[in-house]
């Protein structure tokens, strides 16, 4: 086996008539297809994992910004966290209780695809 892991972390936005440039206007950031992607690097205050940060990045973009997202036309209960990860030889995950209670509260769905490389 040969290859180098990775991770990739993002917010699909899901519902009927999603006004994309207004989301991108209203959060200043550029959607990637209907997705919202995680910055790979993030300045860090906490003693955790850096997927964390991810996921709480996300989460924070999404609670501050949620009746805009709604009023967008996003369907928060459709729409998922996705954490795609191309690993090589084992892969092992857990998460923050605290995270998964925000994502709960705004109803995503969390969504995890492994491919070994």
């Amino acid at each position: 086996m040969s290859g180098k892991s990775n991770m990739q972390f993002r917010l699909s936005l899901n519902g009927e008539n999603i006004d994309l440039p207004q989301i991108e206007e209203a959060l200043h950031i550029r959607l990637n297809g209907g997705c919202i992607d995680a910055p790979k690097e993030l300045p860090t205050n906490r003693n955790c994992p850096i997927f964390y940060e991810q996921i709480a990045w996300l989460l924070d973009l999404a609670e501050k910004n949620r009746e805009t997202l709604i009023g967008s036309g996003v369907d928060l209960s459709r729409s998922q966290i996705w954490l795609n990860y191309a690993y090589c030889k084992q892969c092992n995950m857990e998460f923050d209780a605290a995270l998964l209670e925000r994502m709960g509260k705004l109803g995503l769905k969390l969504c995890i695809s492994c491919e070994e490389v």
